[in-house]
């Protein structure tokens, strides 16, 4: 029988008030290490003293940015030194770096308060008895407990600022497409000059040497904000010219979508930017020097003759008497031999500028794609409803991206912020398609420009975007995934230069990596392709996110690439790449999203998506679960009808809801009766996928995502207490126990906005049927919940893994006893606000 999964209509029953949180007492990170504690409090204050001296011998002024950075064992909330070293009041966290790198402002008058206080620190390890564990344990000050936290303490200098030559610079950005402006990140945003007689002493010889600074360039030079960026993140454009004006500032705002008069030529005198650099080096308000990235496809068509399959496959003819899924597809455009399943075109390109082939190919796996691949590969039924968002113009003709996108990439997403916000009013569309890249490997520990924006655009619409991973280079192409498990490690750490490319690190839509085919002699079918990038992205969380075929990266003689779709004239042509993965995955999407009446969450969207995703057989083994997160995320997802209904062996749940400040959710049922043995054991699977739109902070770095959500499926045990009994993911083998902050941050997915935990519970656990889904969050040190809470999807499954046992009905019934209101998901927009 079919069960289909079922939305928790009345999850607002289920708040309650937050539990307090604490995260104990302070912790004595030198205990019975005297000796070492005496050596580190002296070198931390030397190293405030020598900051301090430079501070003061500043020309910008005595006020500088300094890094702290953490000992791994400090990185929890709890144990950051801001309650009586480095206070918001004198030493301001301004933002971070990797992960346990505070940024905070100071002086060499805050930091001789902050030195004061360290050497308030005792030199002994504090004992005290512990009632409750009736042992001796450390009770350490405060200031022993923070000044213990902290490895070292650094100036911020010119070696964070900038990690490229004034020669590498000028060699890329004298290229077109650039834009040919640097992209300069501020610690503050300048405040108007009108504005400056507000500021202290230190402040406004900041903000006036850093205009100075920029006078003194002397002519042919443009500094302007750029839009779209939240006002605590201050983002300059900086372009240096050949024309013969004084020096343009625009350091406050710029109205969204203005456009710039005509540009001048640049300037290619290496000089020139080695004396811009050096200011900017150099200058304590500067935070990051980065050069534009550069959009590229992550696809390549076979260069060989056509391959066809055995018999020609024609186009279908759309029925206009039905409605069906809608993808928006962000390429170059689409041919006119897809032009009955086109039903809008956002198209700015001139005929001489486009290039159809890359779109039409996108455009032919959405439509006609499981025709001409099978069900293995393109398990959707086909058709789709399509709007060609034609903005990327032909990057093989010299100078077409530079004509309509003079200032670069910051106009290229004005553009496209403004066809996906028209073609979600006008036509519905929630899921978009982008199978293009940017030229500029994703960092470790920073959220990048592009992907905030591509995050933005995609929160304001209540849309997702399916992004491509990117392909590597053919150089450094790895070499076909092997059936060994132990070779397959060995082929990944000889592998070079295959990281993701931004946008793919971003963290309200979803990054596709590219599988193999099946059915091809070259490689191991739905193995990690040799071409597709891999992860990760941030430090916190998965990424790629999902992964599905896209094509072989060694070519057959007979099936070629082993993936099909069209040509702009239509005919059949073979290809490959990361691009043509994620028209496949948005393609599921879209069928879903098609299928669930009212308007889905994205949280819901992306979290069903999530939920179902497999690891492919190749990545299953146990040697090979440190690796599967970065090469194919949360594995490939299956067909729509699949998501949406199961057999009577299991159900799924659905909370769609907003957790708010000073709420928890505790949500508890009956295991289902048919699983539950002698004496309350409980046997079966258990799942739970959590998406979450929690606000995210670019200044901080790695430790971008500012909130976290969290939940866990508690057992209850005979003390009356409830335990975690799920794991989650890709938990290694051994852990620490218990786990510190930074095992939970890469093992448990702490602060990722996705989040997946499962187990198998074969003999049966615990003592009793009662269980609750238990939903907390957390905020980062300083950060205060927002007043509208978070949005988050939370599904969960309860299976018997022997497909027997009416678990469907036994939950079901138990639910509508306990007054929980439940329904179809396809259909519960007609009852309930938000799904």
């Amino acid at each position: 029988m079919a069960s289909p999964i079922q939305i928790v209509l009345n999850p607002e029953n289920y708040e309650e008030a937050r539990e307090a949180g604490g995260g104990g007492g302070h912790k004595d990170f030198f205990a019975h290490r005297d000796a070492e504690f005496i050596i580190h409090r002296i070198a931390l204050m030397n190293q405030l003293d020598a900051i301090s001296g430079v501070l003061s011998a500043q020309s910008q002024g005595d006020v500088g940015f300094v890094k702290v950075i953490l000992r791994r064992e400090a990185w929890a909330k709890s144990h950051r030194p801001v309650t009586r070293l480095f206070r918001d009041n004198y030493t301001p966290v301004v933002g971070g770096g990797d992960l346990g790198v505070m940024i905070v402002e100071a002086s060499p008058s805050t930091l001789r308060q902050v030195a004061a206080e360290i050497a308030r620190a005792e030199t002994y390890t504090n004992m005290r008895f512990n009632k409750k564990k009736q042992k001796d344990e450390p009770y350490p000050s405060a200031q022993k407990s923070e000044a213990g936290a902290i490895d070292r303490i650094e100036l911020y200098g010119p070696a964070d600022r900038r990690n490229f030559s004034a020669e590498e610079a000028v060699a890329w950005l004298s290229k077109p497409m650039t834009g040919s402006s640097y992209q300069v990140e501020l610690f503050k945003s300048p405040p108007p000059r009108s504005e400056w007689d507000r500021l202290d002493v230190g402040h406004r010889r900041l903000v006036e040497s850093f205009v100075a600074g920029f006078d003194a360039l002397e002519r042919g030079l443009e500094v302007e904000r750029l839009p779209n960026h939240p006002n605590k993140q201050a983002i300059l454009s900086v372009r240096l010219d050949q024309s013969s004006d004084q020096p343009v500032l625009r350091l406050n705002e710029a109205p969204v979508g203005e456009r710039r008069r005509d540009l001048s030529l640049f300037n290619p005198d290496v000089r020139r930017h080695a004396k811009l650099l050096a200011f900017l080096d150099n200058h304590p308000l500067v935070r990051r020097i980065e050069l534009p990235g550069i959009v590229v496809r992550a696809a390549s068509l076979s260069a060989q003759t056509p391959r066809t399959r055995p018999t020609d496959v024609p186009i279908p003819i759309r029925d206009n008497q039905r409605t069906l899924p809608r993808i928006g597809i962000i390429d170059g455009g689409i041919s006119k031999v897809l032009s009955d399943w086109v039903i809008h075109r956002w198209d700015i390109l001139a005929d001489e500028d486009v290039d159809l082939a890359h779109g039409t190919f996108i455009g032919g796996l959405t439509t006609v794609g499981s025709a001409l691949n099978g069900a293995e590969t393109c398990p959707e039924p086909d058709g789709a409803e399509l709007v060609d968002i034609a903005i990327f113009p032909n990057d093989r003709r010299a100078g077409a991206f530079a004509s309509y996108y003079p200032d670069g990439l910051p106009q290229f997403f004005d553009e496209m912020e403004s066809a996906v916000s028209d073609t979600r009013a006008r036509y519905g569309v929630r899921v978009f398609n982008m199978s293009l890249n940017i030229l500029q490997p994703a960092a470790l520990d920073r959220y990048s420009l592009y992907a905030a924006r591509l995050d933005q655009i995609a929160e304001t619409n209540n849309a997702v975007v399916f992004i491509s991973a990117g392909n590597t280079k053919p150089q450094d192409f790895r070499v076909e995934w092997p059936a060994n498990a132990a070779a397959a490690l060995a082929g990944i750490a000889n592998a070079r230069n295959d990281g993701l490319l931004t946008p793919a690190e971003s963290a309200r839509n979803v990054t596709v990596a590219a599988l193999n085919p099946p059915g091809h002699n070259g490689c191991l079918p739905f193995a990690p392709t040799r071409f597709s990038r891999r992860g990760p992205g941030l430090r916190a969380g998965v990424k790629p996110d999902l992964a599905h075929v896209g094509g072989a990266g060694s070519p057959d003689p007979m099936l070629g690439h082993g993936l099909f779709s069209i040509l702009p004239d239509g005919k059949i042509i073979d290809g490959c790449g990361t691009s043509y993965a994620s028209p496949l995955v948005a393609k599921t999407a879209a069928v879903l999203d098609h299928a669930i009446e009212g308007e889905v969450s994205r949280e819901t969207l992306i979290g069903l998506l999530v939920h179902h995703a497999e690891i492919p057989v190749p990545l299953q083994a146990r040697l090979l679960a440190p690796i599967a997160r970065n090469m194919v995320g949360f594995g490939m997802p299956p067909p729509a009808d699949r998501i949406l209904e199961t057999g009577d062996h299991a159900i799924t749940l659905v909370f769609a809801s907003r957790i708010r400040r000073g709420q928890q959710i505790n949500f508890r049922f009956a295991w289902p009766a048919s699983l539950v043995g002698s004496g309350g054991k409980c046997r079966g699977r258990a799942k739970i996928t959590l998406i979450s739109t929690p606000p995210l902070d670019a200044r901080f770095g790695a430790e971008f995502v500012r909130v976290n959500i969290n939940a866990t499926l508690q057992q209850e045990q005979q003390d009356g207490k409830w335990l975690g009994r799920l794991e989650p993911t890709y938990l290694p083998a051994r852990r620490e126990v218990p786990a510190v902050e930074a095992e939970l941050i890469e093992h448990d997915l702490k602060w990722s906005p996705v989040k997946v935990l499962a187990k198998t519970f074969p003999q049966g656990v615990g003592p009793s049927s009662n269980w609750r889904l238990f939903i907390d969050y957390l905020t980062r040190a300083g950060e205060v919940m927002p007043e509208e809470g978070v949005p988050f999807t939370a599904i969960v499954t309860i299976s018997d893994p022997d497909a027997e046992q009416p678990v469907f009905n036994d939950m079901r019934q138990n639910l509508q006893a306990l007054g929980t209101q439940i329904a179809d998901i396809r259909t519960a927009a007609r009852i309930t606000p938000r799904v």
